[in-house]
């Protein structure tokens, strides 16, 4: 009697290895994933959070380094181990498939390494960054400037004589000298903002009815770029600023300027600009010395009014910092001036018939206007001691 020929229930090994280590197909994929670490690499802007210039930035900059690192560590730590476990316990051509491999329940000597290293990291994290967060939130001995947020624009109010009553009254721009300490009242006149000049300090909320401390310093001059890091509404994109930091004797000019209130011209195209300004700006800025009865003359502290403009060439940005004031060659950007005044919705997302931005005379004021209007602005304060590099 012939014996019947047994068939093998055993998977052909060609068959095994393509299921377990399918090369080509993940081969395929290696492209998208270089593409997708080139796309998570590019950034715009002039915002650089890698490279710290204050002390503060830097202190923080240590710490976020020092967790990466660590991060990075335990992370190919576990890649290591997952690619052992593949490989060492795959399974084999020759195994039989119907037989379970020995099953083990409980290692106390892994559990406590994976239990008590991580621990250990987190720690040593602690230690070290506790200290510093009460030390980045302590306050200095250097002079203290107030930060506004409001939808969507930043006011910066110095009391330079120290008397209880602000003195200078800027927008969108924070003037200080090189070397010193600043400290920050952080303030928002309307919903949660946050203050973040990544080359100088880390964020710091702006909440309504609260005033949080903060410092800023940089031993350098130079412009250095910040913005708003709190979702506060339509504009919040839109919402930037600029840490100016001038040489003290820079600084000190800077500041008699900004003590001197502006003057009514005598040139005939500023003087019809200045009466124009007089009829429809009036109710929302104030330029010291000449028109100061916005909001009563409390528009300098009340959301919905807007900034003030009393030395606004000195400064080298506008509309909450999103456009440039000055052109490479240290010209007027005139075109970009008068179209933002022409019809600011248009270039930057507002709510104006809500008292949240400014509103648009594209149809109020003719071209000859708004000619006359812009040639007053420029008579508003001389060109800023640094420009933008």
């Amino acid at each position: 009697m012939n014996a019947k020929k047994s068939t093998s229930n055993k998977t052909p090994r060609g068959s095994m290895k393509r299921s377990v280590f399918n090369i080509p197909r993940i081969l395929r994929h290696v492209p998208l994933i270089l593409l997708t670490a080139f796309l998570t690499s590019c950034a715009t802007g002039r915002i650089d959070p890698t490279d710290p210039v204050g002390e503060n930035a830097k202190q923080i900059d240590g710490i976020m380094r020092l967790s990466g690192y660590m991060a990075t560590a335990v992370g190919i730590f576990v890649a290591i181990a997952v690619v052992v476990v593949i490989v060492k316990f795959r399974a084999k051509p020759d195994d039989d498939p119907d037989e379970l491999p020995k099953q083990i329940h409980g290692n106390r000597k892994a559990e406590l390494t994976w239990t008590v290293i991580p621990v250990l990291l987190l720690v040593f994290l602690a230690v070290v960054t506790i200290p510093a967060v009460f030390d980045l939130s302590s306050k200095s001995d250097g002079r203290t400037i107030q930060v506004e947020g409001q939808q969507w624009w930043w006011q910066f109010s110095y009391d330079v004589d120290e008397d209880g009553i602000h003195d200078i009254v800027t927008a969108n721009e924070i003037v200080i000298p090189v070397g010193e300490e600043i400290n920050l009242d952080i303030r928002s006149n309307d919903v949660i903002h946050s203050f973040w000049v990544p080359q100088l300090n880390g964020k710091k909320d702006a909440v309504p009815g609260r005033v949080h401390q903060w410092r800023i310093s940089s031993p350098v001059p130079g412009i250095f770029y910040g913005e708003c890091v709190e979702f506060c509404g339509l504009s919040h994109a839109n919402m930037q600023m600029r840490a100016v930091v001038l040489e003290q004797d820079d600084y000190d000019a800077w500041i008699q300027e900004q003590l001197t209130a502006a003057t009514i011209p005598t040139d005939p195209a500023a003087k019809r600009g200045y009466d124009l300004f007089g009829r429809h700006c009036v109710s929302c800025h104030v330029v010291n010395g000449v028109y100061e009865s916005a909001g009563n003359g409390n528009a300098n502290l009340t959301s919905g009014y807007a900034p003030n403009l009393t030395h606004l060439m000195t400064r080298t940005s506008f509309a909450g910092s999103i456009f440039d004031m000055y052109k490479d060659d240290g010209s007027v950007n005139i075109a970009d001036l008068r179209e933002w005044v022409r019809n600011a919705p248009e270039n930057k997302p507002s709510r104006p018939d809500n008292r949240q931005g400014m509103i648009s005379f594209a149809e109020t004021l003719s071209n000859s206007e708004l000619d006359d209007l812009v040639t007053y602005l420029l008579t508003l304060g001389g060109p800023p001691p640094l420009m933008p590099s």
